[in-house]
Protein backbone atom coordinates (compact mmCIF):
# COMPACT_ATOMS: atom_id res chain seq x y z
CA UNK A 1 0.00 0.00 0.00
CA UNK A 2 1.28 3.31 -1.06
CA UNK A 3 1.77 5.70 2.01
CA UNK A 4 1.42 9.37 1.61
CA UNK A 5 2.67 11.23 4.89
CA UNK A 6 0.69 14.82 5.00
CA UNK A 7 2.56 17.33 7.10
CA UNK A 8 0.66 20.87 8.07
CA UNK A 9 3.20 23.45 9.39
CA UNK A 10 3.04 27.63 9.47
CA UNK A 11 6.33 29.66 10.23
CA UNK A 12 8.13 26.86 12.22
CA UNK A 13 11.35 25.66 10.03
CA UNK A 14 12.96 24.17 13.41
CA UNK A 15 10.48 22.15 14.62
CA UNK A 16 9.57 21.39 10.98
CA UNK A 17 12.75 19.72 10.48
CA UNK A 18 12.65 17.49 13.56
CA UNK A 19 9.60 16.29 12.41
CA UNK A 20 10.80 15.68 8.54
CA UNK A 21 14.69 13.77 10.77
CA UNK A 22 11.97 11.51 12.88
CA UNK A 23 9.81 10.58 9.89
CA UNK A 24 13.43 9.69 8.02
CA UNK A 25 14.22 7.43 10.98
CA UNK A 26 10.89 5.03 10.76
CA UNK A 27 10.93 1.88 10.95
CA UNK A 28 8.66 1.79 7.54
CA UNK A 29 9.38 4.41 5.26
CA UNK A 30 6.48 6.23 3.72
CA UNK A 31 6.65 6.01 -0.33
CA UNK A 32 5.73 10.32 0.16
CA UNK A 33 6.21 13.28 2.51
CA UNK A 34 3.77 16.60 1.65
CA UNK A 35 4.61 19.18 3.23
CA UNK A 36 0.87 21.24 3.35
CA UNK A 37 2.52 25.33 4.27
CA UNK A 38 -0.79 27.74 5.13
CA UNK A 39 1.45 30.90 4.30
CA UNK A 40 4.74 30.24 5.87
CA UNK A 41 7.90 32.65 4.82
CA UNK A 42 11.22 32.08 2.68
CA UNK A 43 12.30 30.15 5.60
CA UNK A 44 10.55 27.63 5.33
CA UNK A 45 10.51 27.14 1.62
CA UNK A 46 14.40 27.06 2.02
CA UNK A 47 14.01 24.20 4.89
CA UNK A 48 12.16 22.21 2.84
CA UNK A 49 13.91 22.67 0.17
CA UNK A 50 17.69 21.54 2.27
CA UNK A 51 15.46 18.47 3.77
CA UNK A 52 14.58 17.13 0.38
CA UNK A 53 18.64 16.97 -0.66
CA UNK A 54 19.26 15.70 3.11
CA UNK A 55 16.32 12.72 3.01
CA UNK A 56 16.63 12.37 -0.66
CA UNK A 57 16.95 8.17 0.16
CA UNK A 58 14.71 7.89 2.51
CA UNK A 59 11.85 9.45 0.66
CA UNK A 60 10.73 12.46 -1.84
CA UNK A 61 9.15 15.61 -0.28
CA UNK A 62 6.81 17.76 -1.83
CA UNK A 63 6.33 21.16 -0.73
CA UNK A 64 2.70 22.62 -1.09
CA UNK A 65 2.20 26.19 -0.43
CA UNK A 66 -0.62 28.65 -0.40
CA UNK A 67 -0.52 32.62 0.43
CA UNK A 68 -1.11 33.64 4.12
CA UNK A 69 -4.15 34.61 4.40
CA UNK A 70 -4.86 33.66 7.94
CA UNK A 71 -5.95 30.55 9.30
CA UNK A 72 -6.62 28.19 5.89
CA UNK A 73 -5.15 24.84 7.25
CA UNK A 74 -8.34 22.44 5.83
CA UNK A 75 -7.68 24.51 2.86
CA UNK A 76 -4.32 23.56 2.19
CA UNK A 77 -4.53 20.30 3.55
CA UNK A 78 -7.42 19.42 0.81
CA UNK A 79 -4.95 20.84 -1.59
CA UNK A 80 -2.25 18.48 -0.58
CA UNK A 81 -4.53 15.58 -0.68
CA UNK A 82 -5.12 15.89 -4.01
CA UNK A 83 -1.55 16.30 -4.75
CA UNK A 84 -1.09 13.26 -2.47
CA UNK A 85 -0.10 9.91 -4.84
CA UNK A 86 -0.70 7.21 -1.92
CA UNK A 87 -3.54 4.99 -1.23
CA UNK A 88 -3.57 5.64 2.59
CA UNK A 89 -2.73 9.03 4.38
CA UNK A 90 -1.18 9.87 7.77
CA UNK A 91 -1.13 13.03 9.16
CA UNK A 92 1.35 13.98 11.46
CA UNK A 93 1.40 18.09 12.53
CA UNK A 94 4.82 20.36 11.64
CA UNK A 95 5.46 20.42 15.14
CA UNK A 96 5.37 16.98 16.28
CA UNK A 97 8.21 14.08 16.27
CA UNK A 98 7.45 10.21 15.26
CA UNK A 99 8.45 7.26 17.27
CA UNK A 100 9.85 4.97 15.40
CA UNK A 101 7.00 2.57 14.90
CA UNK A 102 4.60 5.56 14.30
CA UNK A 103 4.05 5.01 10.49
CA UNK A 104 4.06 0.73 10.82
CA UNK A 105 1.69 1.71 13.60
CA UNK A 106 -0.90 3.52 11.06
CA UNK A 107 -0.51 1.13 8.25
CA UNK A 108 -0.75 -2.09 10.01
CA UNK A 109 -3.66 -1.16 12.33
CA UNK A 110 -5.50 0.15 8.53
CA UNK A 111 -8.29 -0.25 7.62
CA UNK A 112 -11.15 1.28 4.92
CA UNK A 113 -13.79 0.90 6.95
CA UNK A 114 -11.83 3.11 9.86
CA UNK A 115 -10.34 6.47 10.79
CA UNK A 116 -7.12 5.93 13.05
CA UNK A 117 -6.19 8.81 15.94
CA UNK A 118 -3.32 8.64 18.49
CA UNK A 119 -2.63 11.10 21.16
CA UNK A 120 0.14 12.69 21.84
CA UNK A 121 3.01 13.63 24.25
CA UNK A 122 3.38 17.38 25.65
CA UNK A 123 6.71 18.29 25.43
CA UNK A 124 7.53 21.69 27.86
CA UNK A 125 8.58 24.64 26.84
CA UNK A 126 12.22 24.48 28.29
CA UNK A 127 12.71 21.44 26.68
CA UNK A 128 11.17 22.09 23.47
CA UNK A 129 13.52 25.28 23.45
CA UNK A 130 16.74 22.78 23.98
CA UNK A 131 15.98 20.27 21.08
CA UNK A 132 14.98 23.19 18.60
CA UNK A 133 18.62 25.19 19.77
CA UNK A 134 20.26 21.56 18.99
CA UNK A 135 18.42 20.08 16.35
CA UNK A 136 17.89 17.09 18.37
CA UNK A 137 14.95 14.72 17.96
CA UNK A 138 13.36 13.81 20.57
CA UNK A 139 11.33 10.29 19.80
CA UNK A 140 11.08 7.96 22.88
CA UNK A 141 10.45 8.63 26.52
CA UNK A 142 13.81 9.36 27.50
CA UNK A 143 15.56 9.79 30.62
CA UNK A 144 15.54 14.06 30.15
CA UNK A 145 11.63 13.86 29.21
CA UNK A 146 10.85 11.65 32.05
CA UNK A 147 12.78 14.41 34.41
CA UNK A 148 10.85 16.93 33.23
CA UNK A 149 7.51 15.25 33.48
CA UNK A 150 8.19 14.93 37.12
CA UNK A 151 8.82 18.33 37.80
CA UNK A 152 5.91 19.30 36.11
CA UNK A 153 6.80 21.14 32.83
CA UNK A 154 6.01 18.21 29.92
CA UNK A 155 2.86 16.44 30.07
CA UNK A 156 1.11 13.11 29.07
CA UNK A 157 4.08 11.32 29.22
CA UNK A 158 2.02 8.22 29.68
CA UNK A 159 1.15 8.75 26.00
CA UNK A 160 4.66 7.38 25.43
CA UNK A 161 4.41 3.89 26.55
CA UNK A 162 3.82 1.24 24.14
CA UNK A 163 1.20 -1.33 24.89
CA UNK A 164 0.41 -3.51 22.80
CA UNK A 165 -1.86 -6.70 25.15
CA UNK A 166 -4.79 -6.59 24.10
CA UNK A 167 -5.64 -7.03 27.70
CA UNK A 168 -3.84 -4.20 29.11
CA UNK A 169 -5.28 -2.02 26.91
CA UNK A 170 -8.88 -2.79 28.03
CA UNK A 171 -7.82 -1.91 31.35
CA UNK A 172 -5.87 1.22 30.51
CA UNK A 173 -8.73 2.14 28.12
CA UNK A 174 -5.93 2.39 25.52
CA UNK A 175 -8.16 0.65 22.98
CA UNK A 176 -11.00 2.85 23.99
CA UNK A 177 -11.59 6.68 22.31
CA UNK A 178 -14.10 9.34 22.47
CA UNK A 179 -17.15 9.55 20.29
CA UNK A 180 -15.30 11.64 17.40
CA UNK A 181 -11.83 11.39 18.66
CA UNK A 182 -9.74 12.55 15.78
CA UNK A 183 -6.20 14.60 16.77
CA UNK A 184 -5.25 16.38 13.76
CA UNK A 185 -1.62 16.12 14.86
CA UNK A 186 -2.12 11.98 14.62
CA UNK A 187 -4.80 10.18 12.46
CA UNK A 188 -4.93 8.16 9.31
CA UNK A 189 -6.89 7.06 7.16
CA UNK A 190 -7.58 5.79 3.52
CA UNK A 191 -7.77 7.92 0.61
CA UNK A 192 -10.92 6.70 -0.30
CA UNK A 193 -12.63 7.47 2.83
CA UNK A 194 -11.01 11.01 3.19
CA UNK A 195 -12.94 11.52 -0.24
CA UNK A 196 -16.39 10.27 0.61
CA UNK A 197 -16.20 12.51 4.10
CA UNK A 198 -15.21 15.23 1.14
CA UNK A 199 -11.83 15.90 3.22
CA UNK A 200 -11.51 18.70 5.72
CA UNK A 201 -14.14 21.65 5.76
CA UNK A 202 -13.02 24.84 4.74
CA UNK A 203 -15.91 26.91 6.91
CA UNK A 204 -13.98 25.88 9.68
CA UNK A 205 -12.13 29.00 11.11
CA UNK A 206 -9.15 28.52 13.41
CA UNK A 207 -7.49 25.70 14.50
CA UNK A 208 -9.89 24.01 17.19
CA UNK A 209 -12.33 21.13 16.94
CA UNK A 210 -11.71 21.11 13.17
CA UNK A 211 -10.07 17.81 13.01
CA UNK A 212 -12.93 15.94 15.76
CA UNK A 213 -15.14 16.97 12.42
CA UNK A 214 -13.39 14.44 10.31
CA UNK A 215 -13.84 11.77 13.05
CA UNK A 216 -18.07 12.94 13.09
CA UNK A 217 -18.27 12.45 9.27
CA UNK A 218 -16.18 9.23 9.35
CA UNK A 219 -19.37 7.97 12.17
CA UNK A 220 -21.74 9.43 10.20
CA UNK A 221 -20.63 7.31 6.91
CA UNK A 222 -21.29 4.17 8.95
CA UNK A 223 -17.60 4.23 9.39
CA UNK A 224 -15.49 3.59 12.81
CA UNK A 225 -12.45 5.86 14.84
CA UNK A 226 -10.39 3.07 15.95
CA UNK A 227 -7.31 3.88 18.70
CA UNK A 228 -3.99 3.70 18.12
CA UNK A 229 -3.08 4.91 21.50
CA UNK A 230 -0.11 3.91 23.09
CA UNK A 231 0.88 2.29 19.62
CA UNK A 232 1.26 5.25 17.31
CA UNK A 233 3.26 7.54 19.69
CA UNK A 234 4.22 11.15 18.68
CA UNK A 235 5.82 14.38 20.85
CA UNK A 236 4.79 17.54 20.36
CA UNK A 237 7.44 20.74 20.68
CA UNK A 238 5.50 23.51 22.88
CA UNK A 239 4.36 26.70 21.37
CA UNK A 240 2.27 29.77 23.06
CA UNK A 241 -1.56 28.98 22.60
CA UNK A 242 -4.62 31.77 21.89
CA UNK A 243 -6.95 29.09 21.72
CA UNK A 244 -9.94 29.55 23.67
CA UNK A 245 -13.42 27.95 24.36
CA UNK A 246 -14.94 31.60 25.20
CA UNK A 247 -13.86 33.35 21.35
CA UNK A 248 -16.32 33.50 18.05
CA UNK A 249 -13.93 31.33 16.09
CA UNK A 250 -14.51 28.32 18.65
CA UNK A 251 -18.18 29.36 18.94
CA UNK A 252 -18.67 29.12 15.47
CA UNK A 253 -16.56 26.04 15.22
CA UNK A 254 -18.74 24.46 17.64
CA UNK A 255 -22.22 25.49 15.53
CA UNK A 256 -20.35 23.36 12.44
CA UNK A 257 -20.21 20.81 14.85
CA UNK A 258 -23.65 20.54 16.39
CA UNK A 259 -25.42 20.57 13.06
CA UNK A 260 -23.11 17.99 11.87
CA UNK A 261 -23.87 15.60 14.92
CA UNK A 262 -27.65 16.70 14.92
CA UNK A 263 -28.45 16.04 11.26
CA UNK A 264 -26.38 13.17 10.67
CA UNK A 265 -24.18 14.39 7.88
CA UNK A 266 -21.54 11.91 6.11
CA UNK A 267 -19.61 15.01 4.42
CA UNK A 268 -19.36 18.50 4.04
CA UNK A 269 -19.89 20.54 1.40
CA UNK A 270 -17.22 23.20 1.55
CA UNK A 271 -14.58 20.36 0.95
CA UNK A 272 -12.02 19.04 -1.18
CA UNK A 273 -14.99 19.52 -3.71
CA UNK A 274 -17.40 22.41 -3.91
CA UNK A 275 -20.93 20.73 -3.55
CA UNK A 276 -23.81 22.78 -3.54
Amino acid sequence: MKTSIIVPTYNRPKALKLCLLSLAKQSTMPSEVLVADDGSGPETKELVREMGQVLKEAFPITHVWQEDAGFRKPRILNETVRRSSGDYLIFIDGDCMAQRNFIRVHVEKSSPDAILSGRRVEIGRELTEHLLDRGAVLNRLSPRLLRDALLGKSRRVEEALVIKSPFLRHITHRDKISDDGVWGCNFSLTKALFLAINGCDEDFLDGSIEDNDLGIRVLNQGKQVRSVRSLAVIFHLWHRSSWSFENDKYQHNLAILKQRIANKEPYCKNGIKKLS
